[in-house]
């Protein structure tokens, strides 16, 4: 079935807003509904969910206290774009298409649609390119650079309000913060603000008690773990400024906020993009002024982002998408009691935003967990962007020394086929019990379950899972995701390159290569950049990778004409290699008028 597209020139709307900035809300008689997302932010990293720095989120935590929290929920994939297109269809990633960076299927509905055809005015804030295809998701309101910024996200907000009295609507007003996600406040040196304003709050290395209970507790990951609890503080500002907005706007009490804190766990190593508790786990609050019990906490379901699409329509009386896997929760939201079973959730894992098939499957309840990592064969590593950054690095050193970090090191480049955690003693998965003689039936149990959820879901690994030791079927499952998936993007790509090659647009940037390349040491690669005067600043984004690992990414910013510099720390394990380094304008590579590449360069 067709649906009509619904994108709209924002910079015609956006104007009138100031023009209705003091009127009384608009009398739709609909729920306005205000969607807020966190990026890369663990569950417990906020003072309601019991995070280690004292009153570092007091606007997070006022909107508990005026609402209510779900202490179990989960996000479906552990990484961006598949995630976010997962909240707005209720489908598991292999029914919808979002089985790594890549659009919808065509037939996909979203709740955008839905509510775009109840009459809801839509906005879209941030982490635009990750909403695939963009007709989709029915922007009347777009902003892209500002969800770093609680001053413009605020004033953006009112306009956005301003939009909708004027046109008689409610609104679904969707902020996709960017915090904590990388780079992080102060990562690249003290003065470093990570492209947003300044936070109201800096978190020391000293102020770190303790380290999240996966990583291990070393100087630099104090470190690199204060940043983050920085750039957690940014994000307060954000929703708070957010929420001010709509209280000055008058639009409080007709209005559902639902943040939602990831989208999955912080990008550190047994967190993001992965299938772990602090992978998966969330911080979902909910504020509905009049229906919501104020300082209420849900501890008896396990939802998940399939489930937001189901119960957002549910809350505004919007028509449901037919066949979703996911179910309402409104119940809950009311204090009623829940038709079905709600004691486990299924989580995946496909594609890395660096193009790695890195296949895993997860059953979860509140105190077990049983993982299939269908890519583990004792030759594969794993490579993802978590590894980035100081933390990583740090737990490589300390492993030269410290016999148990070099475990715990190496069981996270090569895992095992399966994994099952007692969480009820072991709350940050440390130890596996896969080879436990005493939890052999209730290992079977768990897969004879998560078997039967990809059969009847049609995942593409069902029969790799069911005959796990026969590899050539596996083997077989994966080449055919990559031609289903990776031909097409790669067709795509190379008619953008070309056709970008032919353009204006193709001397914009180009690199400065340094002269060598050391293991261990800090390498510079110059970027000259050559930006007409109308674009403004741009966003330059830079990769260091070898062969197809991802190694670091930085993204820096420029305008008009001149020269950046990079700094990257080269990894002692690529001595003896080659590394290269990519560009693209912009954070988004689909869009990019420009790629470019270096040529392999020798590390010594």
């Amino acid at each position: 079935m067709k649906y009509r597209h619904c994108i709209f020139a924002a910079s015609l709307l956006a104007p009138l807003a100031a023009l209705f900035a003091g009127d009384a809300p608009a009398k739709s008689g609909k729920l306005n509904i205000v969607f807020i997302t966190a990026d890369d932010m663990n569950y417990d990293s906020s003072g309601c969910y019991g995070g280690p720095i004292k009153d570092l989120t007091p606007n997070l935590d006022r909107l508990a206290a005026d609402g209510m929290r779900f202490q179990y929920a989960y996000s479906t994939v552990a990484v961006c774009q598949p995630v976010r297109q997962i909240m707005h269809t209720g489908l598991y990633p292999h029914r919808s298409g979002s089985m790594g960076f890549f659009p919808l299927k065509p037939e996909v509905r979203t709740l955008n649609q839905q509510l775009h055809d109840a009459g809801y005015l839509i906005s879209m804030f941030g982490k635009i390119p990750h909403y695939q295809p963009a007709e989709n998701f029915c922007a009347d309101y777009a902003e892209t650079q500002i969800t770093r910024s609680p001053a413009k996200l605020a004033e953006a907000t009112a306009k956005f309000i301003g939009m909708a009295r004027s046109q008689g609507k409610p609104f679904f007003h969707h902020v996709n913060c960017t915090d904590p996600h990388r780079p992080f406040i102060g990562e690249g040196g003290p003065q470093d603000l990570a492209h947003g304003d300044v936070p109201s709050r800096w978190i020391k290395p000293e102020d770190i008690n303790a380290v999240p209970g996966f990583l291990e507790d070393l100087p630099d990951v104090r470190r690199e773990m204060a940043q983050y609890y920085t750039s957690v503080r940014r994000l307060d500002d954000c929703v708070g400024a957010v929420l001010k907005a709509i209280d000055d706007a008058g639009a409080r009490d007709n209005t559902l906020v639902f943040f939602y804190g990831g989208d999955h766990g912080m990008s550190l190593p047994f967190a993001k993009s992965n299938d772990y508790e602090n992978s998966s786990r969330g911080a979902l609050i909910l504020r509905w002024p009049g229906v919501v019990r104020p300082g209420g906490v849900d501890r008896d379901h396990m939802v998940s982002t399939i489930d937001f699409t189901p119960t957002l329509l549910d809350a505004g009386g919007v028509a449901m998408i037919p066949d979703m896997d996911g179910r309402s929760f409104l119940p809950a939201l009311k204090g009623a009691a829940m038709p079905g079973d709600w004691s486990r959730v299924f989580t995946f894992y496909n594609q890395s935003s660096g193009g790695n098939w890195l296949l895993m499957r997860c059953i979860r309840t509140k105190d077990r967990s049983y993982i299939w990592n269908a890519w583990s064969d004792g030759r594969m590593k794993y490579s993802a962007e978590n590894m980035g950054g100081l933390t990583w690095k740090a737990m490589l050193a300390a492993a030269t020394t410290n016999p148990a970090i070099k475990a715990r090191t190496d069981f996270y480049l090569y895992r095992t086929p399966e994994e099952f955690y007692d969480m009820s003693d072991d709350r940050f998965e440390r130890r596996n019990l896969i080879g436990d003689t005493s939890r052999q039936a209730e290992i079977a149990a768990f897969r004879k379950e998560l078997l039967a959820l990809m059969q009847r879901t049609g995942d593409p690994l069902a029969q790799a899972f069911a005959q796990m030791d026969n590899p050539e079927i596996l083997a077989a499952a994966k080449q055919k995701l990559i031609n289903e998936y990776e031909h097409p993007k790669k067709e795509k790509t190379k008619k953008n390159a070309a056709a970008k090659a032919s353009g204006k647009s193709a001397g914009l940037i180009a690199f400065i290569p340094p002269e060598v390349v050391v293991a261990t040491e800090p390498v510079t690669v110059g970027i000259h950049h050559n930006f007409p005067a109308e674009l403004g600043e741009q966003a330059i984004t830079v990769t260091m990778k070898s062969g197809p690992e991802r190694l670091d990414r930085k993204v820096v910013k420029a305008q008009t004409e001149g020269t950046v510099d990079v700094t990257f720390d080269v990894p002692a394990s690529v001595s003896g290699k080659s590394v290269t380094f990519t560009a693209f304008v912009g954070e988004d590579f689909i869009r990019t008028p420009q790629q470019i590449q270096s040529a392999p360069l020798k590390v010594k």
